[in-house]
């Protein structure tokens, strides 16, 4: 698939945006001005990015603690991010979500605390979408260490028996947490665990981004079309460390050397100058727009103002006739 000139410059600077706010994360945790942890997914852009990018606004998105590639690539803003990150009373959840983020303008639902547990969260949205007649898709952005757990085999069978408009989108990028997926998999590939349900499946190159993007459009008009789910495996690596602090020392060198060949980023950035897009100078300015953004989200969220002890006791309770 050959995108077109403007999507495909569009996707490299989300993917330029993504690793500026990781960056600029771990940056601001080494100078200890913030006190978030972090789950970086440096490398991934073009999973995450490429598999937003055939979503439409009214799509519904479940995304993990590595989240910020497919939370930006499904238009929720570095201002916003930041402010929930800090915990500021403008947040997006009122600071009270901080690393769970969510964004009802951009139908993001709250991200759960234990990865899994939401695979028959996105079968219901996915069903309720089919009760109500609604033209919308939910896609379920899931590691292959996830895929391990136990709500995942029923949920992919219900969805399949009721056929409902659902993609499992598989970020497999080598770990589960701390160890290789070999150590937890007998064989290479989640994808084909669909096959037992009769859903059918692909498993594409996670790199580039222009691959993501077909196999995840293909996906989202098959469960769109009524045709009942889809899953798709993006194969990537994940190169930042599980989460900050950890030591690291699971990880292999020469994976680092050999998928750091193929640094999605690098890899669009080479089809945007061979094919005249973009220039080197447009391509440094284009850098440093994306860098501005960052710094002035992140310089605007520290002035912005902090929950009061009063905040504490709002949104405890269900408002009547407010959903």
């Amino acid at each position: 698939m050959t995108l077109k000139n403007e999507e495909l410059l569009g996707l490299y600077r989300k993917m330029l945006l993504v690793r500026s706010m990781e960056e600029k994360h771990g940056g601001l945790l080494q100078e200890g001005r913030i006190q978030l942890m972090s789950h970086f997914g440096t490398g991934q852009e073009a999973v995450s990015v490429g598999v937003t990018g055939p979503l439409r606004q009214s799509d519904i998105l479940f995304g993990t603690h590595r989240g910020v590639g497919e939370f930006m690539g499904k238009g929720m803003s570095a201002k916003d991010i930041w402010l929930e990150y800090m915990g500021k009373k403008t947040g997006l959840c009122k600071g009270k979500g901080t690393l769970h983020l969510c964004d009802k303008k951009v139908n993001i639902p709250p991200l759960v605390s234990s990865l899994g547990s939401d695979f028959s969260h996105a079968v219901g949205t996915a069903l309720a979408s089919k009760m109500q007649k609604k033209d919308q898709v939910t896609l379920y952005f899931v590691g292959e260490g996830t895929c391990n757990q136990g709500e995942a085999g029923p949920a992919m069978n219900m969805a399949a028996l009721w056929k409902l408009p659902v993609v499992f989108a598989v970020c497999t990028n080598q770990f589960c947490e701390l160890s290789y997926m070999s150590e937890h998999y007998p064989t290479e590939d989640v994808a084909p665990r669909a096959a037992g349900y009769g859903i059918p499946y692909d498993i594409v190159d996670g790199q580039d981004i222009e691959t993501t993007y077909a196999a995840t459009e293909k996906a989202v008009e098959h469960a769109r079309s009524g045709k009942g789910p889809y899953l798709a495996e993006y194969k990537t690596f994940r190169m930042a460390l599980h989460f900050s602090g950890d030591p690291g020392g699971y990880v292999k060198q020469e994976d680092l050397e050999k998928w750091g060949k193929r640094d999605p980023i690098d890899l669009c950035q080479a089809k945007l100058l061979d094919r005249g897009i973009l220039t080197p100078d447009a391509d440094e300015t284009l850098r440093q727009e994306v860098l501005d953004e960052v710094n002035q989200a992140v310089e605007e969220a520290f002035l912005a103002p902090d929950p009061t002890v009063d905040d504490l006791f709002e949104d405890v309770y269900a408002q009547k006739g407010v959903i």
